[in-house]
């Protein structure tokens, strides 16, 4: 899987039979009782019959004056908006970007239930995940989603612990997070990854044709 971020992005040299995409769809902000609403304004070209996967990025603004009060108001606008995501007729599947902070935590969850009752039947619900949340946090047992993708990459200051947690050949401790990886292109590469599993690619620019060479 190719995450296709905010920018103008043309896949179609990419083999729909072997590689999917997970494209930035929108960017919703809690602020105060509000959701703010901004939509992908760049242009993505997929071939035929590729997996697309809508990924929605929530933020929250961390002014005091303007601090989300996570309303039940807004799980109902935040699940609406990333049903919406499904109207395109090419996506396959829906995917959560939140760095929940703690005090988040209990909000995350209740839009993720409240999320999962809204969506279709059998639609793929996928949620990123710090590393953190996969070795040492494990607050993930009771989200009920399809997987959650561990992002091995800007990691912060717990980039070294982790790195060399991986590379010696250790299991994530939350199941939801041995499903798939999520790795970036522009970081060194990790050893000890367990051979099989999903991999969600992350690049800083466009992706191109010599990527992908690359990374088969």
């Amino acid at each position: 899987m190719l995450w296709a971020w905010e920018r103008p992005e043309d896949l179609r040299f990419i083999d729909p039979a072997k590689t999917g995409v997970a494209f930035l769809a929108q960017t919703l902000t809690l602020e105060s009782d509000e959701v703010r609403f901004r939509p992908r304004r760049q242009p993505l070209i997929v071939p035929d019959g590729v997996y697309l996967v809508a990924v929605t990025r929530i933020d929250s603004v961390k002014l005091a004056e303007r601090r989300p009060v996570y309303s039940d108001r807004q799980i109902e606008q935040l699940s609406g908006l990333i049903v919406k995501t499904l109207e395109d007729p090419r996506v396959r599947g829906v995917q959560i970007d939140f760095d929940a902070v703690v005090s988040e935590r209990g909000f995350y969850r209740d839009l993720v239930l409240y999320l999962r009752k809204a969506l279709p039947r059998d639609t793929h619900l996928s949620m990123t995940a710090l590393a953190s949340w996969c070795v040492g946090d494990l607050w993930l047992q009771d989200m009920d989603v399809d997987e959650a993708v561990p992002m091995a990459f800007v990691m912060g200051a717990d980039s070294e612990r982790i790195r060399a947690y991986l590379n010696g050949g250790s299991e994530w401790r939350e199941p939801l997070c041995t499903e798939s990886y999520g790795l970036s292109v522009d970081a060194p590469p990790i050893r000890g990854l367990v051979p099989g599993r999903r991999i969600y690619y992350f690049k800083d620019q466009a992706w191109n044709s010599r990527d992908l060479q690359h990374l088969e």
